[in-house]
C-alpha cells in the first residue's frame, strides 16, 4: 500500500541527486520521483544506485513524502533478467510506484510484484481513453499523460475513465511525443527511449520550401519549443480531476527543483482552498533565473504554433534585462526592460549578449562593475564592466539581447530554503482517549489511510484532587509528536469530568502509539508479495504458444503514400523468381483518400491494409471510422486505440502492430498477441543483435519487418507548416500551407529531412537517407522470417520497381544482399544507411 496522499491533488517533483531530493522535500512536494542507474528516460542524470535506494525512501517516507522510481525505458529481451531483479529490489525497498514505458514490463511486475503499484509513464503515448484502458486491463494504476493534450481534451479523458490521471505542469517539453521519437537512435544509436536523447530538437535548421531556402531571420530552432509553465492554471488543472501535477526536470539543479516545487506547492495549496493565487514579481525572477527557454502553457491551452516555438534560442537563459544600445567609456550600455529596476542586475551576475542567430560569436561574462547613465522616467541605461578580457565589447552589438544567466545571491538564497532537512509534509493522526474511574485508560490513534493503533493502560484511573484532565491538556500533551511525519488532528475523550490523567501515562501511550503506526507503515512494505520465478513462468508461457503457419517463400509488402506510389506498386511484376506483394498497405495524409487506394487495390485482386495514425486524441474517434467503413483487409495498428476500437467494431479486420508500439520484448509481444494482433513490427530501437535475440525467442511467423525505410524521426503535434508559412495558431486558421507546399529541414551539415502533415495535423520528420537491411535479409531468412516491407516516402512511380527489385532479388537467392546494397546506394541519390541495425 502507498502513503496516504496529503492533499486531493499530488505535488510531485524530480530529483535526479540528493541535493535535489531535499530541495523537493523541503519545498513541499507530496511525492518524487527518481531514477536508478539503468533502465530510466534520464540516463544523463546523476540518479541514485540499487545500494541507495533503501536509505532514499527511508528518508522520504521519515517526511511523509512518497517515492516513485523511474523503469521507462524499453526493455530488451537479454536485459529481463537484469530488470526482473531491479523490480524485486524496488518493491522490497518499500518504493511507492514505478513509472514504467514498456507494457510487457508491466506484464512481468503484476505477476513479480503484484503488490507494487504502476504508473504508465508518458512514454507511453497515452492520449485518449481507449489507450488508458487497454494499460488499466494490464494492470496500471495511473497513467501519465501525453504533453500535448489539452485542458478541454483532460477533461474529457478524465470523464471516460476510472484511472487517476498525471499532468506535466512545468518544464521542458519535448518536440516529438514521448515514446515516439526515434531521432537520437537514427541520427546516432542513442535512443531516446532508452534514456539516451542527444536533443537534435534543440539544433539549428533551416527551412527549404519547395526545393528553396526560406529566410526566417532570426528564427533558427524550428524545433524547440519554450518551456511549460502552467502555474497560474493549476486552478483549471484540478478543477479538471487530474490526481497529481508534475514537474519535469531531473537533470536539473537543486535550485530549479527548490523554486519550481515551491511555487507549485503555493499555487495547489491555493486551488485546493479554493483562493486565486498570483505569483510575485520576485517569484517570477527565480523561475525564470533557475531554468527558462522562455515560458508558455504549452498545450493546455490548446495549440498555437506562433507561441510553442519561438526559435531564437535552445537553452536556458535565465532572465531577460534589457537590449544592448552600444559600447560605452568602461564596457556595454544596454537599455533596461521596463519592466526592471537597475537592482536586477549586480557585479558578481553573469551576463550573456545574445544576437539572435546560431553562429554569432556569443559574449559573456561576470560583471565586474556597473553604473546608471542619464536615465529618463521612461529609459534607464546601464554600463556594465567586466574583468579584462572577459568580453570582446566589438563583438557585442548593438540590438541584442542582455540576459541575466547566472546570480549567485539568488542560488545561496534558494540552498538555504532546503538545508533544514525536518519533515515538511506533515499527516494528521486522529486520537481518541477514553475511560472510566477505577478502570484502565485506552488510546486510540487513528490515520487517513486506515492504520490504527490502540494502546491501554492498566489503571486504574483515579478523580483528581485538585486539577482535572482537561481536553485541551489532552490536546497539549498529544501534540507533541517531535520529528515523526504527524501533525496532531481531532481530538475526542470520553472521560468522567473530575478524572485525573497522568501525563507520564499519556505520553507513553502516545510515543507507543506512534511507533506502532510506523511499524506498521514499514510492515505494509515488508508484506508485500514476490515471486522470484514469475519471469521464468512467462517465458515458459511464451515458448508454449503454438507457432503460426508461415509461408514456405518469403512475401514481400509494400507501403505507399500516395495513389501514384500504390498504382506503380500494384503494376510491378519481379523478374525475379518472388511473387508479386499479396498485400499493400496505403499510408496516406488525408484518411479520405483511402477509399480510393482500396478501390484501386481490389481492382487486381490484391489485400490492402490502411495505416492509422500514430497518435489519435479524444474527438479523433471519427478517423479510425473511416478505416472501418473502408472495409479493408487489414489495418496497421500504431496506437493502443486503434487496437481497442478494431476489436470492438470491426473484430473481422486483421490487425497487425506496427512499429510505433514498441515492442523490444517477448513479453510484450506475446501480450500484442493475446491482444488479437496477427504480425507485430519489431521496435525500431533494436540493433542487430537485439532483433536477433527477440525473434529466437518469439514466433517467427509473427514479426513483420521493415527492411527499407526513411526512419520517421520526430512525431510532433507542433506543426512546422502553420508555424513558417502561416500566422495561424492551429489548423483553423492556418489556411493549410501543407497542401500547397513541400518542406525539407536542413541541418548544419548540409542533410535535408523530409516534412510530412498527416490528417491529424502532426508533422513527421523523416531521416534524409534510407535505411536498408538488405545485407541481413539472407540471416533473417535463416532466422526462420517470411513477412517483410518496403516503406516508400517520395519516391516517383518510376523509382519504385527498381527499388523493389532489389529486395526481391535478395528474398529470392538470386542475391547475398551486398551487390543489393551497393545496389541501392547507387539506386538512391542520398545512399543508404544500415541505420538501427547496424551492430552494437
Amino acid at each position: 500500500m502507498t502513503l496516504a496522499t496529503a492533499a486531493p491533488t499530488e505535488l510531485l517533483s524530480p530529483a535526479g541527486d540528493w541535493e535535489s531530493l531535499r530541495a523537493a522535500v523541503a519545498g513541499g512536494a507530496d511525492a518524487v520521483y527518481f531514477g536508478l542507474s539503468n533502465f530510466n528516460a534520464r540516463h544523463r542524470a546523476t540518479n541514485f544506485t540499487l545500494a541507495e535506494l533503501p536509505e532514499v525512501i527511508e528518508f522520504l517516507h521519515a517526511r511523509n513524502v512518497r517515492g516513485y522510481v523511474t523503469c521507462n525505458t524499453l526493455i530488451f529481451s537479454e536485459e529481463l533478467p537484469e530488470i526482473a531483479q531491479f523490480i524485486q529490489a524496488i518493491s522490497a525497498a518499500g518504493a511507492d510506484a514505478v513509472i514504467v514505458q514498456d507494457v510487457g514490463l508491466v506484464r512481468l511486475i503484476r505477476e513479480l510484484a503484484p503488490d507494487l503499484p504502476i504508473h504508465g509513464s508518458t512514454q507511453m503515448t497515452l492520449t485518449e481513453p481507449r489507450g488508458i484502458e487497454f494499460v488499466r486491463r494490464l494492470g496500471v494504476d495511473r497513467v501519465i499523460l501525453a504533453r500535448e493534450l489539452s485542458i478541454p481534451e483532460i477533461v474529457k479523458i478524465q470523464a471516460a475513465t476510472t484511472v487517476p490521471l498525471e499532468v506535466f505542469v512545468h518544464g521542458a517539453l519535448c518536440v516529438a511525443y514521448s515514446g515516439q521519437c526515434l531521432t537520437s537512435e537514427a541520427l546516432g544509436g542513442r535512443s531516446a527511449n532508452r534514456g539516451q536523447c542527444a536533443q537534435a530538437c534543440r539544433l539549428p535548421y533551416e527551412l527549404i520550401v519547395d526545393g528553396e531556402r526560406r529566410e526566417l531571420g532570426d528564427v533558427a530552432y524550428l524545433l524547440s519549443p519554450q518551456d511549460l509553465a502552467a502555474y497560474d492554471i493549476v486552478d483549471k488543472l484540478v478543477a479538471a480531476g487530474v490526481c497529481s501535477l508534475k514537474i519535469e526536470g531531473r537533470l536539473k539543479s537543486a535550485q530549479y527543483v527548490a523554486v519550481t516545487t515551491q511555487t507549485y506547492r503555493g499555487a495547489l495549496d491555493a486551488a485546493i482552498q479554493g483562493q486565486t493565487f498570483a505569483l510575485s514579481k520576485q517569484g517570477q525572477l527565480d523561475l525564470q533565473q533557475s531554468f527558462s527557454r522562455g515560458f508558455t502553457h504549452g498545450f493546455l491551452d490548446g495549440n498555437d504554433h506562433q507561441v510553442l516555438v519561438q526559435g531564437r534560442f535552445p537553452k536556458s537563459r535565465g532572465v531577460r534585462v534589457g537590449t544592448v544600445i552600444g559600447a560605452g567609456h568602461y564596457g556595454v550600455v544596454f537599455e533596461l526592460d521596463p519592466s526592471h529596476d537597475p537592482s536586477v542586475v549586480k557585479p558578481g551576475d553573469g551576463i550573456v549578449f545574445d544576437e539572435g542567430h546560431p553562429d554569432q560569436d556569443e559574449q559573456g561574462g561576470r560583471i565586474y562593475n556597473m553604473r546608471e547613465l542619464n536615465s529618463t522616467n521612461e529609459f534607464r541605461r546601464l554600463e556594465l564592466s567586466f574583468a579584462h578580457g572577459a568580453v570582446n565589447g566589438a563583438a557585442v552589438m548593438p540590438g541584442a539581447i542582455v540576459w541575466k544567466t547566472d546570480d549567485p545571491e539568488f542560488r545561496r538564497r534558494v540552498e538555504r530554503s532546503y538545508s533544514d532537512h525536518h519533515p515538511v509534509r506533515r499527516e494528521p493522526v486522529e486520537f481518541h482517549v477514553a475511560g472510566k474511574v477505577g478502570e484502565p485508560l485506552t488510546l486510540v490513534a487513528k490515520l487517513a489511510d486506515g492504520l490504527g493503533s490502540t494502546q491501554t493502560w492498566p489503571g486504574p484511573l483515579e478523580l483528581a484532587r485538585k486539577h482535572p484532565t482537561t481536553i485541551d491538556a489532552l490536546r497539549e500533551q498529544l501534540d507533541r509528536l517531535g520529528e515523526t511525519p504527524f501533525t496532531l488532528g481531532t481530538v475526542a475523550a470520553e472521560l468522567p469530568d473530575a478524572v485525573l490523567v497522568p501525563r507520564s501515562v499519556l505520553n507513553d501511550l502516545r510515543r507507543t502509539a506512534v511507533d506502532d503506526l510506523l511499524q506498521q507503515r514499514k510492515q505494509q512494505i515488508t508484506g508485500r508479495r514476490h515471486l522470484p520465478d514469475a519471469l521464468d513462468r512467462l517465458r515458459q508461457q511464451v515458448a508454449a504458444v503454438a507457432p503460426v503457419d508461415r509461408p514456405e517463400k518469403p512475401q514481400l509488402a509494400v507501403l505507399a503514400r500516395t495513389l501514384d506510389q500504390l498504382a506503380a506498386v500494384l503494376a510491378w511484376q519481379p523478374a525475379s523468381p518472388l511473387a508479386a506483394p499479396p498485400w499493400v498497405y496505403c499510408d496516406f495524409e488525408d484518411v479520405r483518400r483511402y477509399k480510393d487506394g482500396v478501390a484501386l487495390a481490389r481492382a487486381p485482386g490484391r489485400q490492402i491494409g490502411l495505416a492509422t495514425l500514430r497518435v489519435l486524441k479524444p474527438g479523433e474517434e471519427g478517423l479510425l471510422r473511416q478505416i472501418a467503413h473502408c472495409d479493408a483487409d487489414i489495418v496497421l495498428c500504431r496506437n493502443l486505440p486503434a487496437i481497442e476500437f478494431f476489436r470492438q467494431h470491426a473484430p473481422q479486420t486483421k490487425l497487425i502492430g506496427d512499429f510505433a508500439l514498441n515492442v523490444a520484448n517477448e513479453l510484450t509481444a506475446d501480450l500484442m498477441r493475446a491482444e488479437g494482433l496477427m504480425r507485430l513490427t519489431p521496435s525500431y530501437d533494436l540493433n542487430w543483435e537485439q532483433f536477433t535475440d527477440l525473434v529466437k525467442r518469439f514466433d517467427p511467423g509473427l514479426w513483420e519487418t521493415v527492411v527499407h525505410q526513411h526512419i520517421p524521426m520526430f512525431h510532433m503535434e507542433h506543426c512546422v507548416f502553420a508555424h513558417t508559412l502561416s500566422s495561424g495558431k492551429d489548423s483553423t486558421d492556418c489556411g493549410r500551407p501543407c497542401d500547397r507546399h513541400r518542406i525539407e529541414l536542413r541541418d548544419r551539415v548540409g542533410s535535408e529531412f523530409p516534412l510530412l502533415a498527416d490528417t491529424g495535423c502532426r508533422n513527421t520528420v523523416f531521416n534524409s537517407v534510407a535505411q536498408s537491411a538488405a545485407e541481413y535479409l539472407p540471416r533473417m531468412l535463416t532466422l526462420g522470417l517470411r513477412h517483410f516491407r518496403v516503406e516508400l516516402l517520395r519516391e516517383t512511380p518510376d523509382e519504385v520497381a527498381p527499388l523493389l527489385e532489389r529486395y526481391a532479388r535478395v528474398l529470392a537467392g538470386l542475391d547475398d544482399g551486398r551487390s543489393s546494397w551497393r545496389g541501392l546506394q547507387i539506386l538512391n541519390q542520398l545512399g543508404v544507411t544500415r541505420g538501427t541495425m547496424q551492430m552494437a
